[in-house]
Order: structure tokens, then C-alpha cells, then sequence
């Protein structure tokens, strides 16, 4: 088929989770980025004042960001592993793309550690010390990004790779 030259769908399905898990993985780092600055000496005790209503105005939009990149992932996933069933297992990418896919649901399982301290920056329930909510949110949020994030783009990685080398043998 001609079109397959020059776009073939099958190839984008199989690459889409690696696309989209490099999107989350870099959220995941620039929400840490930016929201580390709040948590600078020079600039802390000006950032408790401010920090409740900036977090809520950021957290609605990077919720939002965040469970439309695992939902893509996920179902990416799904129906790359679906289309090219016994493709994957003949080159052992099925398992790489299953492992990406647990591990980005793996990423749901950190709400209930982090939904309470979000909670506290967003209230201000600590009364003007929202910093030590958010260097405690941080913490969660590193450990999270350097666990499931960063092993489910790993997992992807591998996967895609796996299924390039097939369509190169």
C-alpha cells in the first residue's frame, strides 16, 4: 500500500506510548523545576504568601495535563499490545510494553500521598509555612518521577526499540 510510505499507522500506534510517556516524564520534571523556585532562601518567605493560590490555579491545570497523558499512555498501550499481539511476543516487546504500561498506572498509586499535602498548600492549613507542604510534596513527587515515571519510559523505550529491530530483521 502506497500510503504506508509515507505514514504508516501501525508504526506511529506502536510509538505513541513512548511519545506520550516522554511527555509525562517531562512534566514530571518541570513541575519539579518550577515549582522547586518557590522553596529558594532568597525568595521562601514571600512564596508562603503567594504559594496557596498559585498551587491551586497550577495544580487544576497540570491535573488535567497529567491524567490526559497517563489515559493516552495507557489506552496507547493497550491497543498497540491488541493490533500486534503475537508480533509482541514473537520479539519480546509485549512484556516491555505491559511493564511501561503497569508502571504508568503505578504513577495513580502515589495519590493518596500526595492528595493531603496538596490539600495543605492549597488550604494553607500549616498558616503560612505552605513551603514545608511543598518541599514534602516535592519529596513524594521526586520519588514518584524517578520510579514509575522514569522505569515506565524506560520500559517504553525498550519496547519501541524492540519493535524497530523486528521491522529492520
Amino acid at each position: 500500500m502506497a500510503t504506508r510510505a509515507f505514514f504508516d499507522p501501525i508504526a506511529a500506534l506502536r510509538a505513541a506510548p513512548l511519545l506520550t510517556s516522554t511527555c509525562t516524564l517531562w512534566w514530571a520534571m518541570d513541575e519539579h523545576f518550577f515549582l522547586s523556585i518557590f522553596n529558594t532562601p532568597e525568595i521562601r518567605s514571600k512564596s508562603n504568601e503567594l504559594l496557596p493560590t498559585y498551587f491551586k490555579e497550577f495544580f487544576e491545570g497540570g491535573l488535567n495535563r497529567t491524567l490526559a497523558l497517563l489515559t493516552l499512555t495507557i489506552s496507547s498501550t493497550m491497543a498497540t499490545c491488541f493490533v500486534n499481539h503475537g508480533y509482541h511476543w514473537a520479539n519480546k516487546s509485549l512484556r516491555w510494553y505491559t511493564a511501561g504500561m503497569v508502571l504508568t498506572a503505578g504513577h495513580l498509586a502515589f495519590v493518596p500521598a500526595i492528595a493531603p499535602k496538596i490539600k495543605a498548600i492549597v488550604e494553607d492549613t500549616s498558616k503560612g509555612e505552605s513551603t514545608k507542604d511543598l518541599e514534602s510534596w516535592l519529596s513524594v513527587h521526586t520519588i514518584r518521577t524517578l520510579t514509575v515515571d522514569l522505569a515506565a519510559w524506560v520500559c517504553f523505550v525498550i519496547g519501541t526499540a524492540r519493535e524497530i529491530q523486528g521491522d529492520w530483521d
